[in-house]
């Protein structure tokens, strides 16, 4: 039996989360054993299905509260559970994981970057604490895996991740993501959208996901689409903010926050377009799932050009406020269900991810 520490910020709905919850619900109980270390007190909503599977789960102060403790801790859970594996999806912050990985003699030590530069402008601590993060990373892991080669380039650095890294990309099960129509007359008619013309999104609700931005776009479409409606999928520590805006701009009518769903597949099914307008992103599950429906999507150009897998998105700048509202206003469905084949074969589905990530595991036995 092979036991892996998978190490990540929460498991609540979210892309690097969830490829983590699939990563222990897949496995072979037989062959692997798969506990989880998330940093803070809340719960999310993967960790049900992953303790009645067997997973432990344990929640740690964020090792920005104290990195002495946090190390000496994780040092303790290592030592006690005996793993042979641990694997790291906290970019950075994996350098502290990994260090105290290797000292216990942890013999597959993996980082896993998912994301990209977040600002140009980050101060000067913390473009320290991430050099130094990136050398300590670089003596301490084994693998060094990203779900898009930008992502790898970011955190290892180009030349190091050219010459160490490995691609494994980000998945999901394509086929449940497939356009159906019957979902959505029925989601249209349980959220009253009926003859409403959608725009959706998919995304906590942080600064970065930019929601924001397309609240504040909402009068303009109004004047073109009259029937248009907002619908927001995600929650997070901007909700508060967002829903003071739509109070303020009087889009009561026009606006609807579901909250945190299970079902964003069935959603997908409902809109008739998709806004992304991150501000940075690494591979973004979303957009798998998104192209994977035949759900057209305009895009934010600060999104990699990974995500770029069929035609569907469409590119353009933050800056160009009209770009976006009359792109929102003139996109249709076309043929939204050939686009399921085509991602199915692209390499995006979970199976092809969990397996790569699975060969990495069984290392450890080698090691042994």
């Amino acid at each position: 039996m092979i036991k892996v520490l998978v190490v990540c910020g929460a498991l609540r709905i979210g892309g690097a989360e969830k490829v983590a919850y699939e990563l222990g619900m897949r496995r072979d109980v037989n062959k692997l054993k798969i506990d989880y270390i998330v940093f803070g007190d809340e719960v999310g909503e993967y960790e049900h299905d992953l303790i009645m599977h067997g997973c432990e789960i344990f929640h740690l102060a964020s090792p920005g509260e104290n990195h002495g403790k946090f190390i000496r801790t994780i040092r303790s859970i290592i030592r006690e559970q005996k793993y042979n594996v641990v694997h790291c999806h906290t970019m950075f912050n994996s350098g502290l994981v990994l260090s105290a990985a290797k000292k216990e003699g942890v013999p597959i030590r993996i980082a896993h970057s998912h994301t990209i530069r977040a600002s140009k402008n980050m101060g000067m601590i913390k473009e320290i604490y991430q050099a130094v993060m990136r050398i300590v990373i670089h003596k301490t892991a084994t693998d060094y895996v990203a779900c898009g080669n930008e992502a790898g380039e970011w955190l290892y650095g180009k030349d190091f991740y050219a010459k160490h890294g490995k691609l494994i990309l980000n998945g999901i099960d394509v086929s449940s993501y497939a356009y159906n129509e019957n979902i959505r007359y029925r989601i249209r008619e349980e959220k009253g959208i009926n003859d409403s013309f959608v725009i959706g999104h998919v995304g906590h609700m942080f600064p970065v996901k930019n929601q924001i931005f397309l609240i504040r776009l909402m009068p303009e479409i109004l004047k073109r689409r009259q029937n248009a409606v907002l619908l927001l999928l995600g929650d997070g520590a901007e909700r508060e903010n967002l829903m003071k805006a739509v109070n303020d701009m009087q889009l009561q009518d026009h606006v609807i926050m579901t909250g945190n769903v299970m079902n964003v597949n069935e959603y997908l099914s409902a809109m008739d377009v998709f806004a992304f307008p991150s501000l940075y992103e690494g591979m973004p599950l979303t957009m798998i799932e998104v192209q994977s429906n035949g759900l057209p999507c305009v895009i934010s150009d600060a999104v990699p050009q990974d995500v770029y897998l069929t035609d569907l998105l469409d590119k353009t700048s933050l800056q160009d406020d009209r770009a976006w509202i009359h792109k929102l206003c003139i996109t249709a469905r076309k043929n939204s269900l050939k686009y399921n084949d085509l991602m199915y074969h692209s390499g995006f589905d979970i199976s092809t991810m969990v397996n790569k990530v699975y060969e990495i595991y069984e290392k450890a036995v080698v090691c042994n």
